[in-house]
């Protein structure tokens, strides 16, 4: 894939090792993303990856910015099975989100008064998985949400946003009025869904193209991830991605009552959208990294 592969290998094998997080909690500072993993490797280029994983313990996650590009950039795999199951008393599950979220947070060691736009603006990526824009005022702060109807059924979507608001502006101390809106730019344009077969991670976001250059690692990255009509790769690649990643999408899940269907809907998302073949093996290390397991 590209020349020099064997030199920086070797240049990676010569570096200082990492440190090890008792909590098996770690972060990135270059690519911005988060691990729950046993070693200071990072797991998808443990040969060829130059940066070490940080442990909380060593540095605290310094941003909730960095839950952005889990929302936005895999799959929309856990916001429509939390869209699937968003019923009954949705003022307790905003309830509940909330503070599942602000625990996350605290687990990490963020400290998201210091950010608080960005504490809010996180929460509604990592729960709705659309890209979300703000107009702030000294009086007034709107998010706007895009492209709602890919994912999730507006009308539970902003029921659970509109309940949460009031929560994170009295714990934040935020004094401008929060509002909300929406806005369509893609239409019935079906997502981009792509496999890089280097790091063997799946990424849904924008509109289909052959290629795109990597979301998380744009100016570094030597790979090119491509539309999953030109793939092929197995549900375990896809289970593994979620069984690294921290535990955010578990605990929101939790909150939401079970529906005997859930497994079936999954099924239906695997194989329809990402034409996986299904394999009960890895479709239980899946159900199990996202929570569904009783869903």
């Amino acid at each position: 894939m590209f020349d020099n592969k064997e030199r920086l290998m070797q240049k990676v094998a010569s570096l200082p090792k990492g440190s090890l997080s008792p909590s098996r909690r770690y972060w990135c500072l270059t690519c911005k993303m988060l691990f729950t993993m046993d070693q200071p490797v990072c797991p998808f280029m443990p040969k060829m990856c130059i940066n070490t994983p940080i442990p909380i313990e060593v540095m605290p996650l310094e941003s909730s910015i960095c839950l952005e590009k889990l929302g936005l950039f895999y799959p929309k795999i856990p916001h429509k099975i939390m869209s699937f199951l968003a019923g009954g008393d949705l003022q307790k599950i905003s309830d509940d989100l909330f503070t599942s979220y602000l625990g996350f947070l605290t687990d990490w060691g963020v400290k998201y008064r210091n950010e608080k736009l960005q504490t809010v603006k996180s929460f509604i990526v990592m729960l709705s998985g659309c890209e979300t824009a703000q107009r702030v005022t000294g009086e007034e702060i709107t998010f706007i949400v895009t492209d709602i109807n890919r994912i999730w059924d507006r009308d539970k979507l902003f029921a659970l946003l509109n309940a949460a608001v009031p929560v994170f502006r009295d714990v934040l101390s935020i004094s401008q009025t929060i509002k909300l809106d929406e806005l369509e730019i893609t239409g019935d344009v079906p997502s981009g869904k792509y496999y890089c077969p280097m790091c063997r991670k799946f990424f849904e976001f924008s509109t289909q193209r052959d290629t795109i250059t990597c979301p998380l690692m744009a100016q570094k990255c030597m790979a090119t991830p491509r539309d999953i009509v030109q793939a092929k790769y197995p549900l375990d690649d896809l289970a593994r991605v979620y069984q690294y990643s921290p535990d955010i999408y578990k605990r929101m899940i939790s909150v939401f009552p079970e529906n005997p269907g859930t497994d079936k809907y999954l099924e239906k998302i695997l194989t329809d959208e990402w034409h996986f073949q299904l394999e009960e093996f890895a479709l239980g290390r899946l159900r199990s990294a996202l929570g569904l397991e009783g869903k």
